[in-house]
Formats: C-alpha cells, sequence, structure tokens
C-alpha cells in the first residue's frame, strides 16, 4: 500500500472514534474559550471562518478516496461470487462500467426475470445485440 492510501485509510479508521470526536470538541472549546478570555479579534474569526471550510474539504477528498477503495474491494468480492456459480451472467460482472441507460436496461430485465409469472424459457437479453 502506497503512503497515499495508508494515510487516508488510517485517516478515515480514527476520524470515525469517539477519541477524534472528543480531539475535535476539544479544539471547539478551546477555541470558544479563547474568544471569550481575549475577546473576538479579526484573527480568532478568520481562523474557523478559513479553517473549517478547508478542513472541511480536505476531508471530503480523504473520505471519498475511502469510500471508492471500499466500493472497489467490494465489487471486487462480489464478481468473484459471481464467478463461483455454475453459469454466471457475465453481464452482470460488467455492470459497473455500464452507463446509466445500460443499468437501467439490466436492472429491468432482471426484474423481469424476477417476477412470479416469468417465463425461464425466454432468456434473450436486450443489449445481446
Amino acid at each position: 500500500m502506497d503512503r497515499w492510501n495508508r494515510f487516508s485509510h488510517n485517516l478515515t479508521r480514527q476520524s470515525g472514534t469517539k477519541g477524534f470526536f472528543a480531539l475535535v470538541l476539544g479544539a471547539v472549546v478551546l477555541w470558544g474559550a479563547d474568544g471569550l478570555t481575549f475577546g473576538p479579534t479579526r484573527s480568532w474569526e478568520l481562523s474557523v471562518t478559513c479553517g473549517v471550510p478547508i478542513l472541511t474539504l480536505l476531508m471530503v477528498i480523504v473520505l471519498q478516496h475511502a469510500q471508492n477503495r471500499d466500493s472497489k474491494a467490494t465489487q471486487l468480492k462480489l464478481n468473484e461470487l459471481l464467478l463461483a456459480l455454475e453459469e454466471p451472467d457475465a453481464r452482470i460482472i460488467r455492470a459497473g462500467h455500464l452507463g446509466d441507460e445500460d443499468l437501467a436496461v439490466l436492472s429491468e430485465h432482471y426484474e423481469d426475470r424476477a417476477r412470479p409469472d416469468h417465463d425461464d424459457q425466454d432468456e434473450h437479453h436486450p443489449t445481446d445485440a
């Protein structure tokens, strides 16, 4: 695992803990106490109005990276399960690479197959042209 992945993995794991919440809460209390003690100066105000959005953006980027990685790992595990079936449907395994319209057609096809009145004789798929 490269440095970026290790960093984002550790940050996302730690950011969901009680300790991280306590750290952020402590920082907010200290910031508020500083303003009450020394008066709300311009730098005191700017530390939050500029700092928080920047930190939020950085956390969103790191969390999105972690979500993408976890999603890809889950997709690979599901692909392995599908391939373990006797007759896997390759269209389903490649579904993550389809566009929205193709996914809608594929979804409709499988919804039709799930209906109780579906005839298993007709297995032609609309994208099999």
